[in-house]
């Protein structure tokens, strides 16, 4: 009888170390739940601190601090961004055209850009955009014209100053003149050259494409002729050297 009762208080407490098992092994279960739920947010937390750019390129500004909580940053009103990233690569310029200008301007012309930071340094390129609207800057209503650079110079850095010179017109072999040989009376252009007899004779002429020094003679006169640029006085009492004479008229191949 003994035996017996031994036997089954044994019974008894080795189903009481089950129950106390059972109840270890719940216990560390719903433990690993909330580790995995806490590694899981863990996770969450870390990818927010992660910054990934959508494109490929050099970090030209950062404007955030650590600490700074992104997410809030986005939905706010500032227009700053937080960190500015540029494709060095494909740099472009941006240039300002008036109004009188802009109606010759158009997209795939050629440029000649030049940058105030380095002497010599002259680059070539093409127009890649007009904005259909203008600005007002002082009375002047202006256009940007965005330029495309063939070639790009490792010294070219965001933001410096450039000046372009856009190509509108291409002739070859016309005839020039300073536009301050010109002259206009009613609705007819006329210039004076110097005759056989170096007297001056006035030719009515007909005009083509100019720029800023010079414009294209189509017809009137002829290589060779020599041009009255500027009048003197004979009676004026003083005569500044070079302001006045004639010139030559070469037989020019280039861009008007």
């Amino acid at each position: 009888k003994t035996n017996l009762i031994n036997a089954r208080n044994g019974g008894t407490e080795t189903e009481r170390d089950r129950n106390l098992l059972r109840e270890k092994i719940s216990v560390a279960e719903k433990n690993l739940t909330v580790a995995k739920l806490n590694y899981k947010n863990a996770l969450t937390d870390s990818a927010k601190r992660k910054v990934t750019s959508p494109i490929d390129g050099t970090v030209n500004a950062i404007n955030i601090k650590n600490g700074d909580d992104l997410s809030r940053l986005s939905k706010s009103n500032t227009s700053q961004a937080p960190i500015i990233i540029g494709d060095l690569k494909t740099l472009k310029a941006q240039v300002q055209v008036n109004e009188v200008d802009i109606a010759n301007v158009s997209l795939g012309q050629r440029a000649t850009m030049t940058l105030s930071a380095f002497d010599g340094l002259s680059l070539s390129g093409i127009v890649e955009k007009m904005d259909a609207l203008g600005t007002i800057t002082q009375g002047v209503v202006n256009y940007t014209v965005t330029l495309g650079f063939d070639t790009t110079d490792e010294r070219l850095k965001p933001g410096m100053s450039v000046s372009a010179k856009i190509i509108t017109d291409v002739k070859e072999d016309v005839i020039t003149v300073p536009n301050g040989a010109l002259k206009v009376q009613g609705k007819k252009t006329y210039i004076e050259v110097l005759n056989t007899k170096n007297v001056p004779e006035r030719r009515t002429i007909e005009i083509g494409s100019a720029n800023n020094t010079d414009t294209e003679i189509v017809s009137g006169i002829n290589v060779g002729d020599n041009v009255i640029t500027q009048t003197i006085d004979p009676n004026a009492k003083a005569v500044t050297p070079g302001t006045g004479g004639g010139i030559r008229i070469p037989g020019l191949g280039g861009r008007g």
